[in-house]
């Protein structure tokens, strides 16, 4: 459970727990097709998870703002429900320019799942300094951002669903409508990269 610094080469794996369940979402940032039947579902163990990442975005009506997006934090006894995607080192790179405010953090001894025992599985932890608001921007949830999770959680079934629910903190009254792309390029071109 220590930030990322080197990979086996036994096999490597991202547990997702947000929009990295949608094989859709997945799929667009590494560049090539990947089924919901190749990402297994696992148990995180000791994790929580919550509303709490800030984000700078831009909405296509040209609102800047923080936006809020699902995290993980360390709690003891708690356990959350998510995805393991396989990948590669070059992929793994990829996904961590996508998810540029988060950590990778090796979790594989806190994971439940029938990936292969001796496997690196990956987990993106928000880094403190943006777990918080700031004075000079506000902070709001990107609806169609809930809408993408929950389209590709209910996907896994009623139970997986309902896990879900269970295990992440409820937040209201904080939505914005419309598309969003991020403030930093890299990051936005990291997430959707351009179709050829």
């Amino acid at each position: 459970m220590t930030p990322l610094d080197g990979i086996a080469d036994h096999g490597l794996y991202i547990f997702g727990y947000g929009s990295l369940v949608s094989a859709e979402s997945v799929s667009r940032t590494l560049k090539r097709k990947i089924d919901r039947q190749q990402m297994p579902t696992g148990l995180l163990h000791e994790y929580s998870r919550d509303w709490e990442i800030r984000v700078p975005i831009i909405f296509e009506d040209g609102y800047a703002c923080n936006g809020l997006f699902l995290d993980i934090a360390p709690q003891r006894g708690a356990l959350i429900n998510g995805v393991l995607i396989p990948v590669t080192e070059a992929e793994l790179g990829m996904l961590m320019r996508r998810e540029a405010q988060y950590d990778a953090v090796e979790v594989a001894d806190l994971v439940q799942s029938s990936v292969p025992s001796g496997a690196s599985i990956i987990a993106f932890q928000g880094r403190p300094e943006f777990r918080r608001d700031t004075a000079q921007m506000p902070s709001f949830r990107p609806r169609i951002y809930r809408a993408l999770v929950e389209a590709a959680v209910s996907t896994r079934g009623e139970d997986f669903l309902a896990q879900f629910h269970a295990t992440t903190r409820r937040i209201s009254g904080v939505e914005y409508e419309g598309n969003y792309r991020f403030a930093d390029l890299a990051q936005e071109l990291a997430t959707r990269p351009p179709l050829h």
